[in-house]
């Protein structure tokens, strides 16, 4: 398995897992994910195994510390200093779950992170999700703003060393 920046041809691959691991009202729309894919390269990944997609991580250089809904809609570039990355988006292929995809992910953006000179790596999640992300070291900071598929989401954080 190989880890890359995501580029525009992977869009199919990762729309096609982006609907099968999350609810329709959870999925980021695709002209979104297109957005991302195109202007967002430097801090979106996907990991391959002999040529397919096998799962993804998409974060976004933001000026805030948690994750906005906004992130969600993005649909053009954002001026200015934005000093935190928000993870929007981590999915895994089916077949490829409980293969240590998710963990190479995080890790490969954290590394992302600290060589960009972000202070640190925001998401939110579902509350089964906690001890999950509580392993790689994300702080729960609890109830999120975000209501992004009119879900109850949890903010997390990972402060760069």
């Amino acid at each position: 398995m190989q880890i890359r920046h995501a580029r525009f041809a992977d869009l199919e691959a990762v729309n096609r897992i982006e609907q099968d691991n999350f609810s329709q009202e959870e999925q980021i729309a695709k002209e979104v994910l297109a957005f991302y894919l195109e202007h967002e390269q430097k801090t979106c990944l996907v990991i391959e195994d002999e040529g397919v997609v096998a799962g993804y991580i998409l974060a976004l250089p933001t000026e805030q510390a948690t994750v906005t809904d906004d992130l969600f809609e993005r649909l053009e570039q954002v001026d200015g200093p934005r000093p935190y990355l928000a993870i929007v988006s981590l999915s895994v292929a089916d077949a490829y779950k409980g293969q240590g995809v998710g963990t190479l992910l995080l890790a490969a953006i954290k590394e992302i992170a600290v060589q960009g000179n972000y202070q640190g790596i925001s998401l939110t999640c579902k509350d089964y999700l906690l001890s999950y992300y509580g392993m790689y070291q994300f702080e729960e900071l609890g109830v999120s703003e975000s209501q992004f598929g009119g879900k109850i989401w949890y903010d997390m954080y990972w402060k760069c060393p």
